[in-house]
């Protein structure tokens, strides 16, 4: 028995310095974390400058008073967030682009011990989006992106301003359409169509994506072919744009070879039944 003490207050004793040593190091750690908080807020390392640049239309004081609003506080209550060193990058970029849709890109990056630099590039509109039918007139519609998101509500146009797309949308919020998209493949896929007839064709007015897969071009004017203004084009869009166009340029030499005034008014060219392609003409 006495054996088994001395064999227990050995035990105890190392157990004891174990955990004496344990928190010498454990209080050491924290002191000296303690001591780099400190350390983080020293004046030489507190950002006092934010330099933005590519901003032409969203509010360069909006943007600022928003990254000044991540500056503030500590991380784990001790290190400064205003520290140029420590600063969350991630965090800020990711509040202004999701703050300021029409802003395609935000990176922020140190620039000297008390400054930070906001580059951002803004999104360029390319289109309207006026909802999922056409209406008579462009009271509500949005700016969209190449990539078809929608960025900014648009002031009202005369039609032929800018390209109108009409599609259901993809968004993030129900009944927003703010940060919505268009459906990406199909609007990239008309889209490319519409960039091949500006070039060999005419001017187009609207793309209109239909349910099914279906898809329609409206031409605001021609000056290699007049009798197309104000035609539209149907199509498939799971066709290849470059196919279509091929189609598009053979049809219209066969059906029409001398290129001229037509008796009766065309009003759609039909081409969602492969290499048959129908014209539909006023009666």
């Amino acid at each position: 028995m006495t054996r088994l003490a001395n064999i227990f207050l050995r035990l105890r004793e190392q157990s004891s310095r174990w955990l004496s040593r344990t928190f010498i190091v454990l209080l050491l750690a924290f002191l000296f974390f303690v001591a780099l908080g400190g350390v983080s807020h020293n004046d030489r390392w507190q950002i006092s400058q934010l330099d933005i640049t590519g901003i032409k239309t969203v509010s360069e004081d909006a943007v600022r008073a928003l990254a000044k609003e991540k500056l503030l506080g500590n991380y784990f209550f001790v290190y400064s967030r205003n520290n140029s060193y420590l600063f969350p990058k991630k965090e800020i970029e990711l509040s202004i682009i999701e703050t300021f849709p029409r802003l395609a890109t935000v990176s922020v990056n140190r620039t000297d011990n008390r400054a930070l630099e906001i580059n951002t590039s803004e999104r360029k509109p390319y289109a309207l989006w006026c909802g999922q039918n056409v209406t008579p007139s462009l009271v509500d519609c949005w700016f969209i992106d190449e990539a078809g998101f929608v960025f900014d509500h648009a002031p009202v146009f005369s039609g032929g301003v800018y390209l109108e797309v009409y599609s259901k949308l993809i968004e993030k919020n129900v009944g927003v359409p703010l940060r919505a998209s268009l459906p990406h493949s199909r609007f990239i896929s008309a889209d490319t169509f519409v960039k091949l007839l500006e070039r060999e064709v005419g001017d187009p007015l609207r793309i209109i994506l239909k349910p099914e897969g279906e898809a329609e071009i409206i031409i605001r004017a021609s000056e290699a072919y007049p009798f197309l203004l104000g035609v539209t084009i149907r199509f498939k869009d799971e066709e290849s744009p470059a196919v279509l166009i091929k189609r598009l340029h053979s049809a219209i030499s066969k059906e029409f070879p001398d290129n001229v005034a037509l008796k009766k008014k065309l009003l759609y060219i039909d081409m969602r039944f492969g290499n048959k392609i129908f014209f539909g003409f006023e009666n």
